[in-house]
């Protein structure tokens, strides 16, 4: 714990002292002689349109010459996929990266046992989050491989997938042998039921992994059909590097080593010492040893549900949260006003029998519609209605359509969930 706190105290003295992004903090600072929870609860929230404003020197502590770190190749910039409001260009640091990412290895048993930084990993995500990308021909497997990496897909969008293309996923996966699958959890879900109605046999890795979105419970449906491997979420982003790892309980434990993270109410609501009313809070970031860029209390923009206990693990430093409900763009809104996390709807609607897929836009206070794929035959349409109707309440009206394809967004990335009115307009109902 005394670690823990000096690398707070660390992070804050080169935000505050020698960080021109963090100038305007610093009269909010209690001062040093202060409790440390207390120092960082009494700054805002770092925006990603303050990391746009500042870039890229802003972001760099006086005293380092972020040109001449270039000129070696000890960073680089990199644009995070993403919609207009999410994209974002980044001070990229592989050195901390990689760090961050071994830290989070020692949270899961089965991780911290594969995971050696030498092994074979495959890696199924869209190629605009990571690895070669093709607009027309796919690519030939060597063209896919960078060191001990395999990249799985080469398209930026699931529309571009061409026939036969979740066969050779397979195929590659049994021929390489990884002892670890990081998985976009759409994609791997989508090769599974693929899988799944063709009779084919999954080659079962050491550990599969899901990260890059929200993993619903369908999805996870999906996977466990085919694969028998653990599996387990990884959380984290560009920006904050591994944040989170679920541990073999299913609970997300803090990544200490790498970060701190502060659970901050959702808007409106007031915060109780460390607790945020109902357990739920967004997530901030504040990371540790990245020189380059040093990010204090950055919201990710994700909902966390913190455990109401202690985990059975037996690891209780940092936050421990008991899921991550989603974005807080897909927060939702009942009838009643009342706060409803994608988390939710997500379980409600993967309750209903012969439910594939859905994307849900509540598009205000009193409208929620819902495209969904079933199963042939299946009255998946009709339970999805019911099941929407009981999370939202009867004053709302719900709209169920079925259709043929989902498509991601324009990240390459699936938004199962979204809100489409401000925050404002919901506190106003």
């Amino acid at each position: 714990m005394a670690l823990y706190e000096e690398r707070c105290r660390r992070e804050l003295a080169v935000a505050l002292d020698r960080t021109p992004m963090y100038e305007a903090w610093r009269d909010r600072d209690p001062g040093p002689d202060r409790d440390i929870d207390d120092r960082y609860r009494a700054l805002p929230l770092l925006t990603k349109d303050d990391i746009r404003t500042h870039f890229p020197y802003g972001l760099v502590p006086r005293g380092l010459d972020l040109d001449a770190a270039r000129a070696r190749g000890e960073v680089s910039f990199v644009r995070t996929s993403g919609t207009v409001d999410e994209a974002l260009q980044n001070i990229w640091n592989q050195r901390w990266w990689d760090a961050s990412e071994r830290a989070s290895w020692s949270l899961n048993p089965v991780s911290a046992r594969v995971a050696t930084g030498t092994h074979r990993e495959a890696i199924l995500a869209s190629a605009l989050s990571v690895g070669p990308r093709s607009e027309n021909a796919p690519l030939d497997r060597s063209a896919r491989m960078l060191g001990r990496f395999l990249y799985l897909n080469e398209h930026g969008s699931t529309a571009q997938w061409p026939q036969g293309h979740e066969k050779r996923i397979l195929a590659e996966i049994a021929d390489y042998q990884p002892a670890v699958l990081e998985a976009n959890p759409s994609l791997l879900a989508r090769v599974a039921r693929w899988a799944a109605r063709s009779g084919v046999e999954a080659w079962q890795p050491p550990l599969i992994t899901l990260t890059y979105e929200f993993p619903s419970a369908l999805h996870l449906k999906a996977i466990r059909r085919v694969f028998v491997s653990p599996v387990v979420s990884s959380y984290g982003s560009t920006e904050a590097g591994y944040v989170f790892m679920e541990c073999e309980h299913g609970m997300m434990h803090q990544n200490t080593e790498a970060c701190r993270v502060d659970m901050v109410p959702l808007p409106g609501e007031r915060q109780d010492g460390f607790v945020c009313p109902g357990g739920i809070g967004r997530i901030a970031a504040t990371t540790f040893g990245n020189a380059w860029c040093p990010l204090v209390r950055f919201e990710v923009g994700d909902i966390g549900r913190m455990a109401a206990g202690s985990c059975p693990c037996g690891r209780g430093m940092g936050v421990t949260l008991s899921a991550v409900e989603g974005r807080l763009k897909s927060l939702c809104f009942a009838a009643d006003g009342s706060p409803v996390t994608h988390g939710r709807i997500d379980l409600a609607l993967a309750a209903v029998d012969g439910l594939e897929q859905y994307r849900l836009d509540q598009v205000s206070p009193r409208l929620v519609r819902c495209a969904v794929i079933g199963e042939p035959g299946s009255q998946a349409a009709r339970g999805a209605k019911d099941a929407l109707a009981g999370v939202f309440g009867p004053s709302m009206a719900v709209e169920v359509a079925e259709v043929d394809l989902l498509l991601p967004e324009k990240s390459g990335k699936f938004l199962l969930a979204r809100r489409w009115f401000s925050l404002e307009e919901a506190a106003r109902v």
